[in-house]
């Protein structure tokens, strides 16, 4: 079986390697430069995923893992989360006898890794600075603007949440915007970083740290949209210094960039005509807690577990069946979570504080909660 992947990010490439440990013909197709010609020991860069760790064990198995530069990760054990209110609760990997909970890595880093692993097989073909010029479902083939066309028995989008995959396929989208914006910065510390992540809801929205070495963090910021798009550097400086500086002390700005955030989901993640959808292409969620990329490894978990018990077609309703169920549920505690932190309603802050009381007080509650952070269970 011949399988086309559209887009060679973090979920594009993992099924890339995935296939290809299956036995099938794999073409990557990546819009952009090829992850091979960008330098290895660059500062991090701005885009870092939180893997938890049934993720990295699963990269570890695919044998990408240790091909990921030792600089451009750092295991986590423990994460935080304190309410509007002051209400605090701490989840560590020791409650549950394990050593971290997840880790932290740069997703150029572990694409990388990912690329260099398929590159060493021939059956793999990349194709970088490559756009598609049209569809041809029904004839199962792509065409491109040197004339070539190129057929496929499986069509797999992982190009995003403007997917062209999905417009070609007729796939409908459904999501709205959050009217947030999300802003992430890498510093540099004086103070040491613990390996620690943590989240701290306020009014405007929330912030939060991820730990990336002894000295260096990335901050995040949501705000409203406004506030973050009309903001100079002074401004955007000012604020981190004000949000931040009392938890960490003092740190040096080293790059900084912004995103709207909006919440959508693919209506359908299959095709009859041999195509289907994971990653953001299928669901794109608020990265309040980090999930995005773990939703999207889970897709593609799924989608050859399938594809390996089952005919091609059977398979793919198999994927969608599971996978739209899961990741909708996600996205509704997503926006619970988004609610609920946020409200200005007494009745919901109540109800929030007596959860997290129960949580702070339950220990198979918490183990519970934690085993799920780690990808072992769902809550």
């Amino acid at each position: 079986m011949h399988v086309v992947i559209v887009g060679g990010g973090l979920v594009g490439a993992a099924a890339a390697v995935t296939a290809q440990q299956a036995g099938y013909r794999v073409t990557l197709l990546e819009r952009g430069a090829s992850p091979l010609s960008t330098p290895e020991q660059a500062p991090w860069d701005l885009r870092i995923s939180s893997v938890h760790e049934k993720n990295r064990h699963w990269l570890q198995r695919l044998g990408v893992w240790s091909r990921v530069e030792s600089s451009k990760h750092l295991a986590y054990d423990a994460l935080s989360v304190t309410t509007r209110d002051g209400l605090s609760v701490t989840f560590t990997a020791a409650e549950v006898d394990q050593p971290q909970l997840g880790v932290m890595v740069e997703n150029n880093a572990l694409i990388r890794a990912m690329w260099h692993y398929v590159a060493e097989h021939s059956q793999v073909e990349l194709r970088s600075d490559t756009a598609v010029q049209s569809y041809d479902l029904s004839g199962q083939q792509l065409h491109f603007a040197t004339g070539e066309a190129l057929s496929y028995d499986l069509l797999i989008g992982a190009d995003g949440a403007n997917s062209a995959v999905a417009r070609a396929a007729g796939i409908g989208m459904r999501g709205w915007d959050y009217d947030m914006r999300c802003l992430l910065a890498i510093v540099e510390t004086e103070k040491p970083v613990a390996p620690a992540t943590w989240e701290i809801f306020r009014e405007q929205g929330p912030y939060a740290l991820l730990p990336l070495d002894q000295h260096r963090a990335c901050l995040i910021d949501y705000r409203s949209e406004q506030e973050w798009r009309s903001a100079d550097e002074a401004a955007i400086a000012e604020g981190l210094e004000q949000t931040f500086a009392p938890h960490i002390g003092s740190f040096e700005l080293q790059r900084h960039g912004s995103f709207p955030l909006r919440r959508q989901r693919a209506l359908r993640y299959i095709d009859t005509r041999g195509v289907v959808l994971i990653g953001d292409a299928a669901h794109s969620i608020h990265p309040l807690a980090g999930q995005g990329v773990n939703l999207g490894f889970a897709d593609v978990q799924e989608l050859f577990e399938q594809l390996a018990q089952k005919p091609l077609d059977q398979a793919l309703r198999g994927y969608e069946r599971k996978q739209m169920a899961v990741n909708q549920q996600m996205m509704r505690v997503m926006d619970a979570i988004h609610v609920g932190f946020r409200s200005e309603h007494l009745a919901a802050r109540a109800a929030v504080a007596l959860g997290l009381t129960a949580v702070s007080k339950l220990a198979p509650l918490r183990k519970q909660i934690i085993r799920a952070a780690m990808g072992d269970s769902q809550i």
